[in-house]
């Protein structure tokens, strides 16, 4: 077991006294030992086409799993399924890391769906209604950067007094961001984002280019006034 893995397993361990959500089985949080339920679960889901009962109510919203499981031959019998395990199972190998499973449910007709994405969240990955607290995470931790170190990259926080829309704009980023602390309870920050804490300048493309297709309209307006900021500390450097 890993460093990050075996911090994962304390969490975990700490999981099954307080659950993140009430009612939900706690060893689908453990990456070591919840193969066996999540192969029973993707059966039951891309073999034999169950979308409702006890099975799906037990398990979380979302965990993780590691990549080797969606390997097994047996677990889907359509062929888009099987394209969407493998395309997915090959990403996840390929950053050395999980398989995330959303759960949704539709209230209306009763039944569950999964959606399935690589781990953890790297920069310029899809930002999706599933990822979006990791991505607005690591922009909050950006900005964080940024102020400390203005020599690179400006402050954009210097001008919070004098620019409203960007106070609300920051609380916002900040609020979605704060929606990846209940997985942090149970996951090292490693399994779920990825990131180099020095924002070299790729890294920081990467991330304004996520940020401008966000399909948020105020996404843009910040990112504008990333520009900005960016582009004065680039003249002053001249």
């Amino acid at each position: 077991m890993t460093e990050v893995e075996n911090q994962a397993q304390v969490r975990a361990n700490n999981m099954s006294h307080t659950p993140a959500e009430a009612g939900v089985n706690p060893e689908y949080y453990r990456t070591d030992q919840n193969q066996s339920h999540v192969l029973r679960l993707f059966t039951a889901y891309y073999r034999m086409h169950q979308h409702s009962g006890k099975l799906f109510d037990d398990f979380p919203k979302f965990f993780l799993v590691k990549p080797d499981v969606l390997g097994n031959p047996n677990i889907a019998t359509r062929s888009s399924d099987k394209l969407i395990l493998d395309d997915c199972l090959q990403r996840a190998k390929a950053r050395n890391g999980y398989i995330g499973v959303t759960k949704h449910r539709n209230p209306k007709l009763q039944y569950y769906w999964l959606e399935l994405m690589p781990m953890p969240f790297l920069l310029g990955d899809p930002v999706t209604e599933n990822s979006k607290s990791q991505f607005f995470f690591l922009l909050s931790h950006f900005v964080e950067y940024a102020k400390h170190n203005p020599k690179m990259y400006g402050d954009l926080t210097a001008e919070l007094d004098s620019d409203k829309d960007l106070a609300l704009m920051l609380k916002e980023i900040n609020k979605l961001g704060d929606q990846l602390q209940p997985l942090l309870k149970v996951y090292a920050v490693e399994q779920l984002v990825s990131f180099n804490p020095n924002w070299p300048p790729l890294e920081v493309k990467k991330l304004l280019e996520s940020l401008k297709g966000n399909d948020q309209a105020w996404c843009e307006v910040f990112f504008e006034c990333l520009i900005y900021v960016m582009g004065r500390k680039s003249s002053d450097r001249t």
